[in-house]
């Protein structure tokens, strides 16, 4: 074996470990992206559902406050309401202010639906947790758009 026989397998030897560790880190990059990904569009179904089941709750709560004298309609529009509160607190955080805050909104405006008229309270309360949950959905948008640019929170 000549000296440049050794040079010769010497390069391939060290192409082959750039490579190979080439390899390793792609693989461990894109399984990392893959994770951001996934991460990313589960927490966007999860605000449009929040969002879907608030503002439905909102409409829900609103028509009974208006639904005085039609009974069979009551019960219906007040066991969507029900429903409506129970998905909206078990997409919260049972440890986290803000989001207590908006069960408590939302808690708040369902004793309101109690009395079935449109009071100033009734309106404010409906206005306050449309307000409370566009602040945090905003905030949660933008957790998003940190954790898929790379800046994890």
């Amino acid at each position: 074996m000549t000296s440049g026989d050794g040079v010769a397998i010497t390069g391939i030897v060290l192409t082959f470990l750039v490579s190979a560790a080439n390899l390793i880190y792609n693989l461990r990059s894109s399984n990392r992206t893959i994770f951001v990904n996934t991460v990313s569009t589960s927490r966007l179904k999860w605000i449009d559902s929040l969002r879907d089941k608030v503002s439905e709750f909102i409409a829900v709560s609103a028509q009974l406050a208006q639904s005085v004298g039609a009974p069979g309609g009551v019960a219906g529009l007040s066991l969507q309401r029900d429903a409506l509160l129970h998905e909206i607190v078990l997409h919260l955080n049972p440890r986290d202010a803000e989001d207590q805050r908006i069960r408590t909104l939302a808690d708040h405006v369902s004793e309101l639906t109690a009395d079935r008229e449109r009071s100033a309270e009734f309106a404010r309360a409906l206005v306050e947790l449309r307000d409370a949950t566009g602040v945090y959905l905003k905030k949660e948008w933008n957790r998003v758009k940190e954790e898929s640019a790379g800046k994890s929170s």
